[in-house]
């Protein structure tokens, strides 16, 4: 008993630092190497745990699959949230993963570099991004976003800052650096008019 669960410790430890590497440089120009200097084992005890380089990224992406059918849902309110309710808090759902969550944000650059495996019908980013559209789309029926723009370009907005956010460097110190990805999503909220 003790041993699985140093093996399930490890485990996770390996897919930590693998997300810190995938997320930092994609997945071509990740080193195993890396991976394993990061958890201070040797590449024959990470290769125990995953087969390869392949097999931690198909991993990371599968558990962040399961996790965005998590995301994706609405909290069950008593009056049906309005549509673009629904899209503020899928956004700041969203908002929140690519913050503190590596392994999903690693899930999400692996998906943009690598969209489509065998076997898979649409892929992580292209799902997430037609949950985003179809959102939009209902928020834009009720009038809740500004129909200016189509449901796609605004999706494509949306998923650029948040994917982009979270690679950019902060600001000038004392200038309220921490502030700048607040202001962008002040700024892009008002753009969609969701208040």
């Amino acid at each position: 008993m003790v041993k699985q669960a140093r093996a399930r410790v490890t485990r996770e430890r390996v897919l930590d630092a693998a997300a810190a590497e995938f997320a930092a440089h994609g997945f071509a120009a990740t080193k195993v190497e890396a991976v394993v200097a990061r958890t201070g084992m040797t590449k024959g005890a990470l290769y125990a745990h995953f087969g390869s380089k392949h097999q931690l990224a198909v991993t990371l992406v599968d558990e962040s699959t399961r996790h965005w059918e998590l995301i994706r849902e609405p909290p069950a309110e008593a009056p049906r949230p309005s549509p673009g309710s629904v899209l503020s808090e899928l956004i700041r759902r969203m908002r929140g993963q690519f913050e503190s969550n590596v392994r999903f944000r690693a899930a999400l650059r692996l998906a943009a570099d690598c969209e489509r495996r065998p076997g898979d019908s649409v892929g992580l980013f292209a799902d997430i991004r037609q949950e985003m559209v179809t959102c939009i789309r209902r928020a834009q029926d009720e009038l809740e976003v500004t129909p200016v723009h189509s449901p796609e370009s605004l999706a494509y907005l949306i998923l650029a800052v948040l994917y982009g956010s979270s690679y950019l460097p902060s600001g000038e110190a004392g200038r309220g650096a921490g502030d700048e990805p607040d202001e962008a999503w002040r700024v892009l909220h008002t753009v969609l008019r969701l208040g």
